[in-house]
């Protein structure tokens, strides 16, 4: 049985195949904050952030330069909108391997809703929070995070439960987490591509080996999914250090063949309209970059 993916490893490999003689530098600390549960989960208003471009059916979002996926920028939804009315126009994720078509499998609000009505967890803040992912480290850590923190407050949440979906949202949600939890929220990551989120440092992290996309477990297996949201629950109740991982038990039903090809020459991570997507938004990060506003 093979081991978890390395993805730091294989996506300088795959860049490097494509062309990209300089290796993407990922954020790394040796400290890293913790802040303890103070109180009964079921005494807990829960937040949850997410990288995953979570949108609204029906509502136009508008996109620009701080809200490009590459570029950063946080957001707000309710928290009561339906599994039903949320879909991710994301193609960050492990395409050739699975969908986004089952929202709780990589944003668990159903899965909340349903902890809150059995007693499980008190209750949830009113919005949920997104945020996108950027390459640059300094603006997540100083635009983006402050501004997830200070919405977290004015919603009164006590914990915060973060998920992220693409190898670079990894990285922005342990950033994400590691400001909260330097500011008194305690925070539980579940998380796919386990190396960056522990490269990078951060307090409590729940992996489960599935492709990227589901790190709260498979589409339309919502047993599964309860199983691992209660992980998240226990490991907040029961860590007492930081860098505490836990890993979930679970196998992807379709086989591990997904972790030989995900980010290979053979199995390209983006094609087509999708390739020339990212290309544009490179480049659009690259002018802000030379322009000093990233």
């Amino acid at each position: 049985m093979a081991g978890p993916v390395r993805y730091i490893e294989k996506t300088r490999e795959y860049y490097l195949s494509q062309g990209y003689d300089k290796p993407y530098q990922w954020a790394h600390y040796d400290e890293v904050p913790f802040t303890p549960l103070t109180k009964p989960l079921a005494q807990c208003r829960v937040a949850l952030i997410s990288t995953s471009e979570i949108s609204i059916h029906g509502v136009e979002s508008v996109e620009d330069e701080n809200q490009m996926g590459i570029v950063g920028g946080a957001y707000t939804l309710p928290s009561d909108t339906p599994a039903s009315q949320l879909y991710s126009p994301s193609h960050s994720f492990d395409q050739a391997a699975t969908t986004l078509e089952d929202v709780d499998a990589f944003y668990p609000t159903t899965r909340l809703h349903e902890a809150v009505a059995a007693g499980r967890i008190g209750s949830l803040t009113a919005r949920f929070h997104g945020v996108f992912n950027a390459y640059s480290q300094r603006r997540t850590r100083e635009r983006d995070a402050p501004a997830v923190l200070e919405r977290c407050r004015e919603d009164g949440a006590d914990i915060a439960v973060l998920v992220p979906v693409c190898p670079v949202c990894h990285q922005t949600i342990s950033l994400v987490a590691r400001h909260l939890e330097a500011n008194g929220i305690p925070t539980v990551v579940l998380a796919a591509a386990r190396d960056i989120v522990e490269y990078v440092g951060v307090p409590r992290v729940v992996h489960t080996d599935f492709p990227l996309g589901n790190p709260c477990g498979e589409p339309h297996n919502p047993a599964q999914q309860r199983e691992i949201l209660e992980i998240g629950f226990k490991l907040l109740e029961t860590a007492f250090l930081p860098r505490t991982t836990v890993q979930t038990p679970f196998r992807w039903s379709h086989g591990e063949a997904w972790k030989d090809l995900v980010f290979t020459p053979e199995q390209p991570w983006k094609t087509g309209e999708v390739e020339q997507d990212w290309l544009r938004k490179k480049e659009l990060y690259k002018q802000l970059k030379a322009e000093g506003k990233v």
